[in-house]
């Protein structure tokens, strides 16, 4: 028997999903009639109640409450009063340097080269001895315009008085008294001798003994055992004439310490020079708080080679054109801590000056070792007379500080046998150092040059 063909019978549609296709598009009927009643009872009302309202009036707006803003609360305005200063133009003048009137007074006489010892003061008046009543009156002219140039205030000129930060001074001249040589009377012609009938033995009459001529009791003052020695030397020298002449005329023997290249450096030295006192170089050198402080020109720092040292103590030396007593440092902390850079600076110092002077300006300071391996005369300082003094407020106060640093040096002259200060050229440091010397000397300490404390 033949093979039976196979007949492929059609697949089955999907019946399940025609019926969801349907129930899809058409809405049920029971829920038609449950929801048709409710949508024809709305319609109703909605036209009822359209035709029982009047005609609805166009909406007006409302006209919002503009409320009053409040009030802003104003800050508070405190019044600060303040004072305006008003910058007013003027040309400045450099001030002058005012100085006392007794010290005005010995500057005038040094200036003229005339010796102070003419010079008297008492009960607050200074008389000046002249040779003659027409030098009297020239140096009254004189002396009235030399105070009027150094700041001082001539009240009046005859009698010349002046006003200083002390009070009125008079001023007064006296004529020296030279002693009258007696002149010998004529003789008067003699009688004409008549002729002696006898002729008698002369008497002679023995001749009486001269007297003795009175002289004024002379006030000796028993001299001043001295037992210790103390040398001042006043640094930053250079930038005052006026102190420097001020200086010069203390009385007693100081050490001018010049910063070469200063603006008055010359003209102070040959003060120096002038008045026999002795003129070190202030020789910069660097200090530890370089670079913000600046030694000033002709400075040795500790990166130059040693040829370069050399070189600029040579030019600072050559500077001042005359020969020099000594030299000594000028700040220089950092520099004279360093031995071997200090043994390069003292060979080449030591061309030009024998003798250096360690300001000590640092307790490490190798400088007096390394002076004393150069064979050159040496000496340290002991005390600073004015570093203390910019945190002071007045002169007098200054001056005070000064003296009570001139006591302490004195005090340690007496102990050690000698002593070496160190001052500045100040108007303070200046001021105190003549009466504050005179007492120094009255406790035994005689006051010299710094040399002589340098072996």
């Amino acid at each position: 028997m033949p093979p039976r063909k196979s007949v492929k019978k059609p697949a089955p549609r999907p019946r399940r999903a025609q019926r969801s296709g349907k129930s899809n598009k058409q809405l049920p009927v029971g829920v038609l009639i449950i929801f048709l009643p409710l949508i024809i009872a709305s319609l109703f009302y909605i036209f009822k109640d359209d035709e029982k309202s009047p005609a609805k009036k166009p909406a007006v707006p409302k006209q919002e409450t503009v409320q009053a803003p409040k009030a802003e609360k104003k800050p508070e305005v405190r019044i600060v009063e303040k004072t305006v200063e008003k910058t007013v133009e003027k040309t400045v003048e450099k001030p002058v340097e005012v100085i006392s009137a007794v010290n005005a007074v010995k500057l005038f006489m040094f200036d003229r080269g005339l010796s102070q010892d003419r010079i008297d003061r008492a009960d607050g008046k200074i008389t000046i001895e002249a040779e003659s009543e027409a030098e009297a009156k020239k140096l009254a002219a004189d002396l009235a315009q030399y105070l009027n140039d150094n700041g001082l205030e001539v009240v009046s000129k005859k009698p010349l008085m002046v006003k200083d930060t002390h009070g009125e001074i008079s001023v007064g001249f006296s004529v020296i008294k030279k002693p009258e040589i007696a002149k010998p009377e004529p003789e008067k012609p003699k009688p004409a001798e008549k002729p002696k009938q006898e002729v008698k033995k002369p008497v002679v009459k023995q001749p009486e003994p001269p007297k003795k001529e009175e002289k004024p009791a002379v006030i000796i003052k028993k001299p001043i055992k001295y037992t210790a020695k103390m040398a001042v030397v006043i640094d930053d020298c250079g930038y005052s004439v006026p102190l420097a002449k001020q200086l010069a005329a203390v009385g007693y023997p100081v050490t001018f310490a010049v910063i070469p290249y200063t603006p008055y450096g010359i003209e102070t030295a040959k003060i120096a020079r002038n008045s026999s006192n002795v003129l070190f170089i202030h020789f910069p050198m660097q200090p530890k708080n370089y670079p913000d402080f600046d030694p000033g020109k002709g400075a040795l720092l500790l990166s130059m080679p040693d040829a370069l040292i050399g070189a600029i103590t040579k030019a600072n030396f050559d500077w001042f054109g005359m020969q020099l007593d000594g030299a000594n440092n000028h700040t220089g902390s950092a520099f004279t801590e360093d031995a071997e850079k200090m043994s390069q600076a003292l060979s080449y110092i030591k061309n030009y000056t024998g003798r250096f002077l360690d300001s000590h300006t640092s307790p490490a300071s190798k400088a007096y070792d390394e002076c004393r391996k150069a064979g050159m005369k040496c000496g340290t300082n002991n005390i600073f007379l004015d570093n203390e003094e910019p945190g002071l407020v007045t002169k007098t106060d200054k001056e005070n500080h000064v003296r009570v640093q001139l006591v302490q040096a004195a005090r340690l002259a007496l102990s050690r046998g000698s002593a070496i200060a160190i001052g500045h050229l100040r108007d303070g440091t200046v001021a105190a150092l003549p009466e504050a010397l005179a007492e120094i000397e009255k406790m035994g300490v005689k006051v010299v040059p710094v040399t002589d404390l340098m072996p």
